[in-house]
């Protein structure tokens, strides 16, 4: 009896040190900001955006993104969402550009364009991107960013 726990217990520990091996290391979230935003098309109950994301990975390895999802608030009300199937790889310490397409309803378009009456003068958009990457090799990762957009410039990013 006392062989067959010992042959029990050489199978079992060999085999828990290799499982724990292949766990992958804590991984932080990736910082995902807003690059640009295009025009697509625009109808009278749905408008079509083009929204350009930054993703920069502060992880000692790649980052193999198979989709993505998101919402985007300007000046902390609703504006548009986005998702996509876009497989991309982001290098270790290093970032890639993503483009999502998002659509906005009327209303959102509406409420932003009474934001910009009531603050004439507005050169800025604060802007806010919240979701979730779903990868390869590190499960779903969420993030959630708020920045500046600029009209004049490039956008911003702050805390």
């Amino acid at each position: 009896m006392r062989t067959s726990a010992l042959q029990a217990l050489l199978v079992f520990v060999p085999l828990a040190v290799a499982a724990c091996t292949g766990m992958p290391a804590r991984v932080e979230p990736p910082s995902v900001t807003v690059s640009d935003v295009r025009m697509g098309t625009a109808g009278v109950f749905e408008q079509q955006f083009f929204v350009k994301l930054r993703i920069q990975n502060p992880n000692d390895n790649d980052l193999q993104i198979k989709g993505s999802s998101f919402e985007l608030e300007l000046n902390d009300q609703p504006f548009a969402k986005g998702v996509s199937a876009q497989s991309v790889t982001v290098p270790r310490f290093g970032s890639e550009f993503v483009e999502i397409e998002a659509v906005s309803s009327l209303g959102n378009i509406l409420r932003q364009a009474g934001t910009m009456t009531s603050d004439a003068g507005m050169e800025k958009f604060r802007y806010r991107i919240k979701g979730k990457l779903a990868t390869r090799n590190a499960g779903s990762l969420p993030f959630d960013e708020r920045g500046d957009l600029s009209l004049g410039g490039a956008p911003a990013p702050s805390k």
